[in-house]
C-alpha cells in the first residue's frame, strides 16, 4: 500500500516537472517571437553640419556715380559659415560668417577691388525625403561690406579709388536671397545680392553668384 503511494506520488511529481518544462519552453519562443515582432528598423543616421567653407563665383555690376555708366565686374569668394540651430528639433538656422571676395573689372577702369563681408542668414531646410541625404534651403539675409583695397591701374601706374573723383566708400550694408542644394555634407547654390539704396556712397554692387562648399 505505502509502495503504491509512493508511485502515485512520483508519478505526480514526474507529470508537473513535464509539463513546467513544457511552459517554459513555450515561453522562451513566444518572448523570442515577440522582439522579433517588435523589433523597429534601424533608423537612418543624419547630421546637420555646423560649419562650413565655399567658394563663390560672381558677375556684378557696380554703379560709381549718377553720370557713369554700372561696370562689370567678375568676381571670386573665399567663405566660412556657423549654422546656429535656432528651434529645437527643427531645421531652422541662422547662419552667421566672414569671407573675402576679389574682384576685377578691364574694360573700363581695369581695376582691382579687395572686399571683406559679414553675412548673417535665416535659413530654413526642406527634407523631401525620410533619410534626409538631400535638402532644400532657401535662405535671406543683410551683410556688412568693407572695401579694403580698391586701384585702378594704367600702365605702370596704380590709382586708389578710394577718395578720388569716384568718390568710393569703405563700408556699406546690403541684402542678399538664395537657394542651395544639399547632398549629405556637400551643397551647392545660387543667390542674389544688392546694397540698400544710399545715394550718397558708392559704389552700389549688384551681384548674383553661384557657390559650392563643404560642412564639416
Amino acid at each position: 500500500m505505502i509502495t503504491t503511494r509512493i508511485k502515485m506520488a512520483l508519478f505526480v511529481v514526474l507529470c508537473f516537472g513535464l509539463n513546467a518544462h513544457a511552459q517554459f519552453d513555450d515561453t522562451v519562443e513566444v518572448e523570442e517571437w515577440t522582439l522579433d515582432d517588435e523589433e523597429e528598423t534601424p533608423k537612418p543616421q543624419h547630421k546637420e553640419y555646423k560649419n562650413a567653407f565655399y567658394l563663390q563665383y560672381s558677375p556684378a555690376r557696380y554703379k560709381v556715380g549718377e553720370d557713369t555708366k554700372r561696370l562689370h565686374f567678375n568676381e571670386f569668394t573665399l567663405g566660412y559659415s556657423r549654422f546656429i540651430e535656432v528651434v529645437e528639433d527643427m531645421p531652422y538656422f541662422v547662419e552667421v560668417g566672414a569671407n573675402m571676395k576679389f574682384s576685377w573689372e578691364t574694360s573700363e577702369l581695369n581695376a582691382r577691388v579687395l572686399t571683406f563681408r559679414i553675412p548673417v542668414n535665416v535659413m530654413y531646410k526642406w527634407y523631401p525625403w525620410k533619410e534626409k541625404d538631400f535638402a532644400l534651403a532657401p535662405y535671406a539675409g543683410a551683410s556688412i561690406r568693407a572695401i579694403a583695397m580698391a586701384r585702378e591701374h594704367t600702365g605702370d601706374e596704380s590709382t586708389s579709388l578710394i577718395g578720388n573723383p569716384y568718390d568710393w566708400h569703405h563700408f556699406q550694408v546690403s541684402w542678399q536671397a538664395g537657394l542651395r542644394f544639399y547632398l549629405k555634407r556637400y551643397f551647392l547654390g545660387i543667390s542674389y545680392s544688392r546694397d540698400f539704396r544710399d545715394s550718397s556712397k558708392y559704389p552700389g554692387v549688384r551681384e548674383c553668384g553661384v557657390h559650392f562648399g563643404v560642412g564639416f
